[in-house]
């Protein structure tokens, strides 16, 4: 293998803007021996910085290693930390202007509109690579542990990297339909393995979370033969919990109101233990109380107070046993 090592930041898309100015978007390359090429992106939506988080401390542990130890980087590690550059300059989730998702634009179109002609670069970018993580936050809404969430088509490929990722849970669901237009399916379909990361909450970064996170992929790295397996590493100390369809369950408001928690985020609840209530801004009294339906583990619970009914206010996954 070629031990020549390099870090250079290069512009893998650009597009004419209509006041005379040019739309780039920019990647960080680290490049070592001729192993496998690990990816990570970020940013797609406008208003997630997780993701943007977690590459400054892949970048900072990459540069680090290149100082001291550059032959013990074996491939090629590019960080993608802002796809949607406008949507993060106004804090929105779409592509401003264009009012488009652009996670729904996949696999794009190089002669269409913007969203398209972004979708259709990033898929030549990534195609190829051994694995790319796709980092996502919640809404501002809702608070999520760390977690992969899986389409079940690509359940035997994916699961077992998914398993050294360090995180809390492993969600396998069987949605396909708007899906199948998102970055994660695109891949994978072209035989691409992409991992969907989603935690902590819109707007805001969660560190603790990011580090866990950070820990996973180098692991995942090392076992790809991107990273020398003499390297030592984060300590990673998470074993995914497996959910699906049959054991996930959503709570949703019975009414309107202001909703206050009472359990904390990520604990072992009972069945019938209560959750949070909803409670009127205009009176004293509770509208609605929110219950665990079961026995199992809270991984989602809402972060921002007012609700509508029908609002999703928790997520509990059933499971035999208390959290290890």
């Amino acid at each position: 293998m070629s031990n020549i090592t390099s870090m250079k930041t290069e512009t893998f898309f650009t597009i004419d803007m209509p006041y005379c100015e040019r739309m780039e978007l920019r990647r960080t390359v680290y490049t070592g021996g001729d192993g496998p090429r690990g990816t990570v992106v970020a940013g797609i939506h406008g208003d997630e910085l997780e993701g943007l988080y977690v590459c400054h401390r892949l970048a900072a542990w990459l540069e680090e290693l290149l100082r001291t130890t550059p032959e013990a980087l074996l491939g090629t590690v590019e960080l993608y930390p802002a796809l949607n550059t406008l949507g993060l300059d106004t804090l929105t989730r779409g592509l401003p202007v264009f009012d488009t998702d652009l996670n729904r634009a996949f696999p794009g179109n190089a002669g269409g509109p913007l969203p398209e002609r972004l979708a259709a670069a990033l898929m030549t970018a990534l195609s190829g690579s051994a694995l790319v993580v796709d980092i996502h936050a919640s809404n501002i809404y809702l608070r999520e542990i760390p977690q992969v969430r899986i389409n079940q088509e690509f359940e035997e490929l994916l699961v077992p990297i998914a398993r050294s990722m360090n995180l809390d849970m492993i969600w396998l669901h069987g949605a396909s339909t708007v899906l199948e237009t998102t970055v994660a399916h695109s891949l994978n379909s072209n035989d691409t393995p992409c991992l969907v990361v989603e935690m902590g909450v819109g707007m805001r970064i969660t560190p603790e979370y990011c580090d866990q996170l950070v820990a996973g992929i180098l692991s995942t790295w090392q076992k790809l033969g991107i990273l020398s397996r003499n390297l030592t590493l984060p300590e990673t100390s998470h074993t995914a919990l497996i959910a699906d369809d049959s054991n996930v369950h959503y709570l949703n408001a019975q009414t309107s109101g202001m909703f206050v928690p009472t359990a904390s985020h990520w604990t072992d609840v009972h069945r019938g233990e209560l959750l949070g209530t909803i409670v009127s801004p205009f009176s004293g009294s509770v509208l609605s109380e929110v219950r665990s339906p079961v026995d199992g583990i809270l991984f989602t619970l809402r972060e921002y107070p007012l609700v509508y009914e029908g609002s999703l206010m928790a997520r509990v996954m059933a499971r035999k046993g208390g959290r290890s």
